[in-house]
């Protein structure tokens, strides 16, 4: 591939129909002369499908056995041949410029890992998708206070792979914010950059935001002394002031609707905390 070229990795579980949306919409980049690989890798080792559609750029699907997307994309990583990656999920939509300015903050830019926006949308309008709208991905403050960006849409240069590795394979949520903060902590830096645009669906049920959060439940607080993990997990189920903060100011959102979104967000740090200490006493932490 020529100078500046981008490998875009994306994970795929059980998803080919969005999947389908996402490909075709990197099949209609505009603006765009940087060279550009994608490499779609199934998570499922009981799926053997691939798909036969073809496209106007080089693709490759691989197979990755071992579960966890953060495993799906150091796959990826394994196999891909740019200059740059670029992470998205089978569920997002690039904009029709984001390769390009892909390209253009890898030339113009002086950081080496570059956390894009991420919009949220739905069909639907109900209190669990304009919860996910006022509060998911916020990428800007993710870098700012945190020193990361989620991997629904972050470009990262090569060199970083190649000084600090790639994810830690054996989380299945955060190894996004543990990835850019072995980055930042080798002297990489991050930044925000919001004309790097991908649209993501917005999770419109209960059910979907509680698999989330029995994801999240499955990473354990990390310390030595097992008294003092124990001590944190117990924090999980405690009113969390911060949550109100967040909540009750917020612009042009009725009292009522604050009060929904504070039920929502409360029983999902308990759903969290009920699989933490499951997973603590022994269970196995998983996608769901």
């Amino acid at each position: 591939m020529t100078s500046n070229s981008i490998s875009v990795i994306i994970p795929v579980f059980k998803d080919w129909t969005r999947l389908k949306l996402c490909l075709n919409a990197l099949n209609t980049q505009l603006n765009s002369t940087c060279s550009f690989e994608v490499l779609v890798v199934n998570n499922d080792p009981s799926d053997e499908h691939i798909p036969s559609e073809t496209y106007s750029f080089p693709i490759k699907y691989l197979k990755q056995t071992i579960p966890g997307s953060y495993s799906a994309r150091n796959k990826g990583l394994s196999e891909a041949s740019g200059d740059a990656y670029l992470f998205t999920d089978s569920d997002c939509i690039p904009a029709h410029d984001w390769i390009y300015q892909a390209s253009r903050l890898l030339e113009e830019g002086v950081a080496d890992l570059f956390a894009g926006s991420i919009e949220l949308f739905s069909h639907l309008d109900n209190k669990y998708v304009r919860l996910e709208k006022a509060f998911a991905f916020p990428n800007a403050r993710y870098v700012s206070k945190y020193n990361f960006g989620v991997t629904a849409n972050l470009l990262v240069r090569k060199e970083v792979v190649a000084r600090v590795g790639g994810f830690n394979f054996n989380l299945f949520t955060g190894g996004d914010s543990e990835f850019c903060n072995r980055a930042v902590d080798a002297g990489f830096k991050i930044q925000y950059s919001p004309e790097l645009k991908i649209g993501h669906p917005a999770r419109s049920s209960w059910k979907e935001l509680r698999v989330r959060a029995i994801r999240f439940g499955g990473r354990l607080p990390k310390d030595q002394s097992k008294l003092l993990i124990t001590a944190k997990l117990i924090g999980k189920f405690r009113i969390q002031w911060k949550d109100i903060v967040e909540i009750f100011s917020l612009p042009d959102v009725s009292i009522a609707e604050k009060l929904k979104f504070f039920g929502i967000r409360q029983n999902l740090r308990w759903v969290e905390a009920m699989e933490s200490f499951s997973v603590f006493m022994g269970k196995k932490p998983g996608r769901k």
